[in-house]
């Protein structure tokens, strides 16, 4: 259900295809929350059929006519609702990652620090982006009005990575301590 918020919250700020909500979706929810390009059509169509959303449809000759998405006042006011009335509720940790990590009992020491050593690759790799990305869309840490939680979710995101870089690097301390051992 809160791709349905996360998409009216993109809606808010502009009309968009189901594309280029995928590519926005992609580039500013991508470090805490992720859907597939299915998920988004598929919602898209349900909001637009309970009114929270209305669409028309772009002509084009050398392409597929596109479908414009544009919030309505009902998809506004129930965002608003959400936002502001939805209880704040325990966080939910659910990291595939971890699970595994979990299991290392089960396999030999040096094939889990080869998991954490390419999962430190994949995060690096995040971490990059995500600044880049940053540096570009805020220069200076500068933001518009209507910028300032993508602003903060992109330092959480930033954050985030940063942490699980740092955690693996203690992590396989640990592991090749035990290895010694």
């Amino acid at each position: 259900m809160a791709l349905r918020y996360a998409l009216l919250g993109l809606l808010a700020k502009n009309e968009a295809t189901g594309y280029e909500l995928t590519q926005q979706f992609k580039e500013t929810v991508i470090h805490f929350w992720t859907a597939h390009h299915t998920q988004i059509y598929r919602e898209l169509l349900k909001m637009e059929e309970e009114g929270l959303t209305q669409s028309k449809t772009v002509q084009q000759s050398d392409y597929p006519d596109k479908k414009i998405y544009a919030i309505t006042d009902k998809g506004f006011e129930q965002l608003l609702e959400w936002m502001l009335n939805k209880p704040v509720n325990a966080p939910k940790l659910k990291d595939d990652l971890l699970l595994r990590v979990s299991m290392f009992h089960f396999i030999p020491t040096d094939k889990a620090i080869a998991f954490l050593e390419k999962s430190k690759e994949h995060h690096q790799m995040g971490l990059m982006m995500t600044k880049k990305w940053q540096e570009e869309h805020f220069p200076k840490g500068t933001y518009g009005k209507n910028e300032l939680g993508e602003f903060l979710t992109s330092e959480y995101g930033i954050r985030y990575m940063e942490s699980w870089l740092s955690w693996c690097n203690w992590a396989i301390k640990v592991l090749k301590k035990k290895g010694e051992s």
